[in-house]
């Protein structure tokens, strides 16, 4: 990969410059390294040919320059061109790679009401400024959440069928069973969710997607999973994110509906079906590692299960407080 890196590097600058590489916390599915120029900063991807196409990346591109053009609160990361104007490049083996600019921060904490209500804010705002992006001429629309087996091109119903059949690794039979009855029932749900409202959903607006300076947010981060999808279920992948961190704090959560509320609304039709796009939201997660599992170079069962058994709590979590959590978005929201 370091030969991709280098090769990467000298399609950006006339001379071939000396650089350092460092890892960074993030950009678990491509291979990304920051990389260090005359004192300045740069991120490095080498996209994963499984999950990122050519046009999703062109897709990404002109999302985040098109949410640098807006007078938002916070920065994304926008694409830097290359010598020849281009946007990426493509590498021999027909895998993509590109320099990113690089946004300054830290991950911001998420235990106060504050911070609750700040991270809200931010789920809202960018929920409102990707919904004005005009998506009626767009040639690729990404893959929405919806497509459970559509998110990795290794995880089809016949490779998922096989793997909860004979799962490569230990996976309790209870969760087994768990994850078996949520298939069956988002399967016979599912058509509920099309007739909500569609936009542009970031998919994955988690605390550590976010950068802050003095626990200020000033920076959102990750695009790889934007796509037309059911408006609602941004605020259901970041509440889920909330209840995960906060673990099911109310006043906490609170905080964050009434924040994400101050930018954005939604309908009584769209808060009747948080649970349900909740548990799309975990079979997709769920989905996409075990296509990286089958894909190999990755080990997904720490990952895996976890997610499975934060779906399972959630689950029940919200069985248990469903009257209080369509009382406190209909307060907020509607």
């Amino acid at each position: 990969m370091e030969e991709k890196i280098d090769e990467l590097i000298r399609h950006y600058f006339k001379d071939h410059p000396s650089y350092e590489m460092e890892p960074v916390p993030f950009g678990l599915t491509n291979l990304t390294k920051l990389i260090r120029i005359n004192e300045e900063k740069y991120i490095a991807r080498i996209y994963n040919p499984h999950t990122k196409s050519e046009q999703s990346i062109r897709l990404e591109s002109n999302i985040t320059s098109f949410l640098s053009q807006m007078n938002l609160s916070f920065k994304v990361p926008v694409f830097l061109q290359t010598l020849t104007g281009e946007e990426y490049i493509e590498f021999a083996d027909g895998t993509f790679g590109a320099l990113i600019a690089f946004l300054e921060g830290s991950v911001p904490e998420l235990t106060t009401l504050q911070h609750a209500a700040d991270f809200g804010r931010v789920v809202g705002e960018i929920s409102a400024a990707l919904d004005q992006y005009n998506t009626d001429r767009l040639e690729y629309r990404g893959i929405s959440f919806l497509d459970i087996y559509a998110l990795h091109p290794l995880a089809s119903v016949e490779n998922v069928k096989s793997f909860m059949e004979q799962p490569p690794f230990h996976i309790p039979e209870a969760n087994l069973k768990f994850y078996r009855e949520m298939i069956l029932l988002v399967n016979q749900s599912i058509n509920q969710l099309k007739e909500l409202p569609f936009q542009l959903v970031h998919h994955d607006l988690l605390i550590f997607n976010l950068l802050a300076k003095d626990n200020q947010i000033g920076a959102v981060l990750d695009f790889d999973f934007t796509s037309i999808d059911v408006s609602f279920m941004e605020l259901a992948i970041s509440l889920n994110h909330v209840l995960q961190m906060a673990d099911g704090n109310l006043v906490m959560t609170e905080a964050f509906i009434k924040g994400y509320g101050a930018y954005r609304k939604g309908s009584s039709q769209e808060i009747k079906q948080l649970q349900l796009l909740t548990q799309v939201y975990h079979l997709a997660i769920l989905h996409i590692y075990i296509g990286q599992h089958y894909a190999g170079g990755q080990e997904v069962e720490q990952n895996f299960n976890y997610i499975l058994n934060q779906f399972f709590d959630r689950n029940e979590w919200l069985n248990q407080n469903q009257s209080t959590m369509q009382q406190l978005l209909e307060s907020y929201i509607l």
